[in-house]
């Protein structure tokens, strides 16, 4: 196989060529050999913006050949990343090459930057270099074991000498050829010791053991396995350091590997394209920071932390892009930005760990965490921010976090969908500091916030509350919500807490239907002829539900042989127990009056907000495209943003204008298609004779296309819903603003 780069004009010149177009572009259509179409004498550079980059072909062992070579893997670089699953597979290549006698087979591609001192900077290839090191170091394990009884010809100098290490590099450091980043290192240099630790949590020391089992276990010839390798080939791609762009071309790359995360890409833009100690100060300084701050979920951290800062939530695939425009539409300093984001991260690991200074904060977020709603992390962590910047004080912070706990958890018992918290979320900071007086009524304005949401945005007041508390199904909701539920009913100031989750976990407590899933005669005829009406309504309330610590085997008893038995109700310390111990029999009445103070105690575990605040004249209060169970006929828009770009209006008709004409100057093409293939000649007319007289009111949106706007306000919208999700834009891209 031979490789080379080539100009783009040289690559079209040339006679009996043909190129057909196809869409936009140039397609060249012929039949050919694979290695022809690479051979030509012409092809040795491509120039790539104001460098060149150098490629050819090459055996794999013969890259890794060399002197004082040093292959090193940038800090901006993911972790290594393969597993068993692609290590097998490179195993059953190589067994097919030893069984089939190829003399070559294409491993892939490695791009590196070549610097100083014949470093190697593999910006694409690192699972792959890795990978064949460290079957090449376990072939090493088995040639010192194996090697005299076998007869083995390859020995272990050979391959540690040509290819691991530099024998007569000086520095330590420099003595093993290829440097992993940092948590791979450790794991990596161990396995060159006498004595390996195959104990470390490391996917290098895991894919180690792999290789070197499968080797004893099929049986294979070292000799064998070493020829096999050396028929290996890699395009190896050199890029001239300071002229090339290592960035556009990494992201250029169609890899075969492991695909990349958007934390990767992001770690990769924000490094890439500086210096070794740049990178490396970057790298340790922040980046590793946030890594471990966020215990590797920087993907969502930072999707989190950009909906802070635009008001927008990005796409779970495009955060890398978003962080990339972000970046450029505000012309970010790149340090700057990092310490942004590590100052972010270490309010992450709080809010995450439940870690902060104060006792009373971190006891609201363990039972906001248990709730596992982590959509609020962008608010929580602008929380967070204004608490650091002295705009929250300590109390306000607390109440804060308690108004987001009753907010869910109203929610949740109410059933209410959680397809609006997100945005919710996205906006509460926004909405509070749109006051001018925000400082000073943070906590006021948050409450007033919450109160006078609509909809499927609402704050679930305290009839919707009772009336679903009294009747919900507990004991079939998440488990993690029942578990939190019966928690917070059970230690709300109580000085002695009980440890339910632990108790609940080892079953020395059990969640327990008093009133019994199967009903018995006498339970029967205890509830009434109504037993059956009665068993239907109250059976999985929580009137019904309690914590007992007898076995769940005897739960059919009847109530005063629960009651009464060895670590029966009467025993128990609960509070959820005490007024079932104190009563004599187990009826409707019972448990309707159980229910009702369960509820008095719910409504002030989890109380509804009230304050007497009033937003100044003329404020607003922002909404989405999602929120289409709101009827806003009769509601006044003042601006929308659309595509991140913010428009004031006077009215729905402007807003329905602006939209169309934005996403027709988007892709007039795309948007053309659109109305050809669906809209009705009453609602969009693309009008070929540029007249309007088919439309009761039309608006001009192109020398074609003409837009009904004599239309009541849910039409419009309706139809730009339409139109954005034609587009593929998510109906939360478009926020906009009601006096």
């Amino acid at each position: 196989m031979k490789a080379g780069e080539i100009e783009f004009l040289s690559y079209l010149e040339g006679s009996n060529k043909n190129f057909i177009i196809l869409g936009s572009g140039y397609m060249k259509a012929g039949e050919i050999e694979f290695l022809s179409y690479l051979e030509g004498s012409n092809k040795n550079f491509i120039r790539l913006g104001s460098g060149y980059m150098k490629a050819g072909e090459i055996e794999f062992l013969s890259y890794l050949e060399g002197s004082n070579k040093n292959f090193i893997i940038p800090v901006y670089q993911r972790n290594y990343n393969w597993k068993k699953e692609q290590c097998k597979r490179l195993f059953d290549d190589l067994e097919d090459i030893i069984n089939s006698g190829l003399r070559t087979h294409f491993l892939g591609s490695v791009v590196s930057i070549y610097g100083m001192g014949k470093e190697y900077l593999i910006i694409d290839g690192q699972q792959r270099v890795t990978t064949m090191s460290i079957l090449l170091l376990a072939m090493c394990q088995i040639i010192r074991e194996l090697g005299q009884s076998r007869g083995i010809i390859t020995t272990e100098e050979q391959i540690k000498e040509c290819y691991l290490i530099n024998k007569h590099s000086r520095n330590e450091e420099g003595k093993i050829k290829l440097k992993p980043i940092v948590e791979d290192r450790k794991a990596y240099y161990g396995l060159f010791e006498e004595e390996i630790n195959t104990n470390q949590n490391s996917n290098i020391v895991s894919n180690y053991l792999y290789f070197y089992n499968r080797i004893r276990e099929d049986n294979i010839s070292v000799d064998d396995l070493f020829d096999a390798i050396q028929k290996l080939i890699i395009v190896e791609i050199e890029l001239k350091s300071g002229e090339d762009d290592p960035q556009l071309i990494f992201e250029s790359l169609n890899s075969t590997g492991l695909d990349l995360s958007e934390a990767d890409r992001v770690r990769n833009f924000v490094l890439m394209g500086r210096d070794s100690k740049a990178q490396e100060e970057f790298y340790n300084n922040y980046w590793y920071r946030i890594e471990k701050n966020t215990k590797n979920n920087v993907s969502s951290f930072i999707r989190d932390y950009l909906t802070i800062k635009e008001r927008n939530i990005p796409n779970k695939n495009k955060v890398h892009v978003s962080f990339k425009r972000y970046v450029s539409d505000n012309d970010i300093n790149i340090e700057y930005l990092l310490k942004d984001l590590l100052k972010f991260s270490n309010y992450y690991k709080e809010i995450f760990d439940s870690s902060t200074s104060n006792s009373e904060v971190n006891e609201v977020l363990k039972r906001v965490n248990k709730l596992e709603i982590f959509v609020s992390y962008p608010f929580l962590l602008e929380l967070f921010d204004d608490y650091n910047e002295n705009i929250l004080s300590t109390d306000q912070l607390i109440e804060a976090l308690n108004l987001v706990e009753c907010f869910i958890l109203r929610r949740i018992i109410c059933d209410v969908p959680t397809n609006a918290l997100n945005k919710i979320f996205m906006n509460l900071g926004r909405e509070i500091k749109k006051s001018s007086d925000y400082r000073e009524n943070y906590s006021q304005i948050l409450k007033y916030t919450f109160i006078n949401k609509k909809s499927s945005q609402r704050f679930p007041d305290d009839n919707e509350f009772s009336n679903a508390f009294e009747t919900k199904d507990i004991y079939n909701t998440k488990s993690k919500n029942k578990l939190y539920l019966l928690e917070r009913l059970e230690n709300y100031n109580n000085k002695e807490r009980v440890d339910l989750e632990n108790l609940i976990n080892d079953n020395t407590l059990n969640i327990e239907h008093i009133m019994p899933q199967t009903l018995t005669n006498k339970w029967k005829e205890s509830l009434g002829e109504n037993y059956k009406e009665i068993h239907n309504k109250y059976l999985h309330t929580i009137g019904n539900l309690t914590l007992t610590g007898y076995n769940s085997k005897l739960s059919n008893k009847t109530f005063e042989e629960k009651k009464e038995m060895e670590s029966g109700f009467k025993d128990s310390r609960l509070y959820l127990n005490k007024y079932i111990s104190a009563i004599e029999k187990w009826s409707e009445e019972e448990i309707k009056n159980r229910t009702k103070i369960l509820l008095n105690r719910a409504l002030e575990i989890w109380k509804y907000p009230s304050t007497i605040y009033e937003p100044p004249r003329n404020s607003e209060n922002l909404f989405t495209l999602e929120d289409e169970d709101i009827n806003f006929t009769n509601e006044s828009i003042v601006s929308f943003s659309i595509l991140g770009e913010c428009h004031k209006v006077k009215n729905w008709t402007e807003f329905y204008e602006q939209a169309a004409f934005t996403l027709y100057d988007l892709d007039p093409v795309r948007f053309n298609n659109i109305i050809d293939r669906t809209y009705k000649r009453d609602i969009i007319d693309n009008n070929k004779s540029r007249e309007v007289t088919k439309l009761r009111k039309g608006t001009k949106i192109s020398d074609n296309i003409y837009l009904e706007t004599n239309l009541n306000t849910e039409a419009k919208l309706n139809i730009i819903r339409f139109l954005l999700k034609e587009f593929d834009i998510e109906l939360n891209e478009v926020v906009f603003s009601i006096k």
